[in-house]
């Protein structure tokens, strides 16, 4: 029998000698890098069977595509694309390669999503104007709505004019703050924790690939777990912008899911199969363990952040090779069955856990401000300083510190309401005693880490 040749289009941000040899390592018959670069005038050495086409724009992208698709019929094109903005492509190929006619829109259009997953989570929700909303009356939303309610844009992420509303005198704070460039989606609070999954589709199976515990601002707010002196400092600036932010998320291990949560899955896992769909899927729910409730939040068509990392550490699987193991190989020996259709990862690192924490910003602020939070900037690394303040201020020992920063030319990071290309993230790695403490003192960590206030005492 002829073997099956396999092509993964994968785009990529850089050209760096790791990324041409990660991908020139993986199993594919070829590798197509679509730069998002400028062109180079540095020649890059690359193996014969990956090639590079640079795609600086939306339109060459298309193009790039397209040609791919004409000049392989007779390979199998699996594609390679992160984060919101890109995640139509992955599914414009996915439909290309499997003849399937999945609509982008049921990942990346609130409302969308919602009408999609109805018969899963029927959630009161009414899709609106900018010109329509501000002209609405509170009284009015609470009879189709609820008494608490999220406004937040149809299509955008990181929290973008996200808010929630419990009273008439909230809603007319809130119409200032709301965004004429979007059309909005009004839908009913739903209370609980914050839980997400990033999963795997063949089209019929799922294979859940990461299971974790997110914490947002506002949770902390529901809570009651703010300080006195941290609302007095920060508490109005939280509520007009941070209050959907997500400052840290930990894995957990699948055996910690519920009756409930897999019952969720599962009916999401019909809704995917009933379209074939194949690809990754992010998805946030709230799960209430006291009234025993879930419901869907939402979803998105790629990898929760940082979750690939996850993925290769924890569980020692590269995420660029799922696809070939699960479409291509049809090799499922790295899962086992959970419960009907739904699969999970079988084996893991033992004594090796991960937290990611997220940082954020007040106002316009120079890097070099954040070194100074070091008190000896010239002898101490930021990285040793936050190893030293997380043992001295909280006892947890960490491993160590994988750093995600982006700033401007400037050398700035901006608030993420301002500017999100702007970043100063970063995963922790812990053993399970200090993991377990870091679980149970998380919210006083967030208080002090989150603004880089790192100066108040513990």
């Amino acid at each position: 029998m002829k073997q099956q040749k396999t092509l993964l289009v994968s785009r990529v941000a850089n050209l760096s000698k790791e990324t041409i040899l990660m991908h020139s390592s993986l199993p594919y018959t070829k590798v197509i890098l679509l730069y998002a670069g400028a062109k180079s005038s540095e020649k890059v050495k690359t193996s014969s069977k990956l090639s590079i086409r640079t795609c600086s724009n939306l339109t060459v992208l298309n193009r790039e595509i397209n040609k791919i698709y004409e000049e392989f019929p007779e390979y199998m094109i699996l594609p390679n694309f992160w984060g919101d903005a890109f995640s139509k492509y992955a599914i414009k190929m996915y439909n290309k390669t499997y003849g399937t006619k999945i609509h982008a829109n049921i990942f990346k259009e609130k409302d969308v999503m919602m009408k999609f997953v109805w018969q899963v989570w029927e959630k009161n929700y009414f899709r609106t104007s900018h010109k329509e909303l501000v002209h609405m009356q509170y009284a009015d939303i609470e009879k189709s709505v609820g008494k608490t309610f999220i406004v937040k844009p149809t299509n955008a992420s990181a929290s973008r004019c996200t808010f929630k509303v419990t009273d008439a005198d909230d809603f007319e704070a809130v119409k200032p703050k709301l965004s004429r460039i979007f059309d909005y989606m009004v839908e009913e609070y739903i209370g609980g924790e914050l839980y997400s999954v990033d999963i795997f589709m063949d089209g019929e199976n799922m294979y859940l690939l990461t299971y974790a515990r997110e914490i947002a601002m506002i949770e902390l707010a529901d809570k009651k777990k703010f300080s006195k002196k941290f609302l007095e400092k920060y508490g109005e600036e939280i509520d007009k912008h941070f209050n959907f932010i997500l400052p840290i998320a930990y894995h957990i291990d699948f055996s910690f899911l519920s009756k409930m949560e897999i019952s969720l899955l599962e009916e999401l896992r019909s809704k995917l199969a009933s379209i074939e769909y194949r690809g990754v899927v992010h998805l946030e729910y709230k799960y209430d363990k006291t009234e025993k409730k879930i419901g869907f939040l939402e979803w998105g068509g790629r990898y929760g952040w940082y979750r690939k990392t996850f993925v290769k550490e924890i569980y020692n699987t590269d995420h660029l090779r799922i696809p070939y193991y699960l479409l291509v190989e049809k090799d499922t020996s790295r899962f086992a069955p959970l419960k009907w259709k739904i699969h999970a990862f079988k084996e893991q690192e033992h004594n090796l856990n991960f937290v990611r924490v997220k940082t954020n910003f007040l106002e316009t602020t120079n890097y070099i401000s954040i070194l100074k939070k070091t008190w000896n900037i010239f002898e101490i690394s930021f990285q040793k300083f936050l190893k030293d303040y997380y043992k001295e201020h909280f006892g947890i020992k960490i491993k160590k510190i994988d750093f995600y920063v982006k700033y401007s030319k400037g050398y700035n990071f901006f608030p993420f309401y301002k500017d999100a290309a702007t970043k100063l993230d970063y995963i922790l790695e812990l053993d399970d005693e200090n993991f377990e403490l870091f679980k149970k003192k998380k919210f006083k960590i967030i208080e002090k880490t989150f603004f880089h206030d790192y100066s108040s005492k513990s």
